[in-house]
């Protein structure tokens, strides 16, 4: 009896031990498949950014590729882009890692000049809670282009504001602080000249308050948008070392 007892708790103890090699080894696999999935949807989201950035822009206006010339914008809260947490103290890090958390700005350029900026902007005011953009403007201060690159909104209604719903995003090409005028920039409900949609108004209220609130930031930093100096991935000096470098966003995906 004692003998088969003795043999009980050693199978029990094997058993428990392969059980909890098994956990090991399960949850090692669920992290690392994790971590995989993470880095295929951020490949793939950066390249949809890359196609967004170019699609802002007018064409002819630019002769670099823009999503060479990644940037980070001077005061990010003024456009409610939220700190790296934890923030890379490597400028170089710092800016890769902006990119892909999709809180940087690019530089359209042609002959050396730049022509246009490309701005994100987040509103936390949508129906379902944040929405983010890109917004481009050139140095008239002029729209050149919006895109949602992030939404909730409710499907039918306020998801209106991608453009593979309908063309509204494409009415504030061309519009400017002047163009309508400070009492314009809002949806008609709230007298401004933007239409909300039926049964839906919060959605585009949210999208041309953000819209507004490039344009200001614009003009308040346009001298460092448009005329600071700046880095590309291919030419630097010894006095931009310190400085970010400008990160590339892959042409191409590997993943997913």
């Amino acid at each position: 009896m004692k003998r088969l007892l003795t043999l009980d708790k050693s199978r029990i103890i094997i058993t428990a031990l392969l059980l909890g090699g098994f956990s090991v080894v399960g949850v090692g696999l669920v992290s690392v498949t994790q971590e995989a999935t993470r880095e295929r949807i951020a490949q793939g989201e950066l390249a949809v950014l890359r196609g967004q950035v170019t699609a802002v822009l007018r064409p002819g206006s630019f002769d670099n590729n823009p999503a060479d010339t990644a940037f980070l914008p001077p005061d990010p809260e003024a456009l409610n882009l939220p700190p790296l947490k934890p923030e890379p103290s490597d400028p170089v890090e710092r800016l890769s890692a902006s990119v892909r958390a999709g809180i940087v700005g690019f530089r359209a350029m042609k002959e050396g000049k730049v022509t246009a900026v490309v701005l994100p902007v987040i509103t936390p005011y949508g129906y379902s809670g944040d929405i983010k953009l890109i917004v481009g403007v050139d140095r008239e201060g002029e729209i050149t282009g919006v895109r949602v690159t992030k939404h909730n909104e409710t499907p039918g209604l306020g998801d209106k504001i991608e453009t593979a719903k309908g063309r509204w995003i494409f009415g504030f090409e061309g519009k400017s602080l002047d163009d309508p005028g400070e009492k314009g920039w809002a949806v008609k409900k709230d007298g401004g000249v933007f239409d909300q949609f039926s049964g839906a108004t919060i959605t585009p209220r949210a999208v041309v308050g953000a819209i507004h609130q490039v344009l200001e930031y614009v003009r308040l930093h346009h001298d460092e948008l448009f005329d600071a100096p700046h880095s590309s991935r291919h030419e630097h000096d010894d006095e931009s070392k310190d400085k970010p470098e400008a990160a590339h966003i892959p042409t191409e995906v590997n993943h997913e």
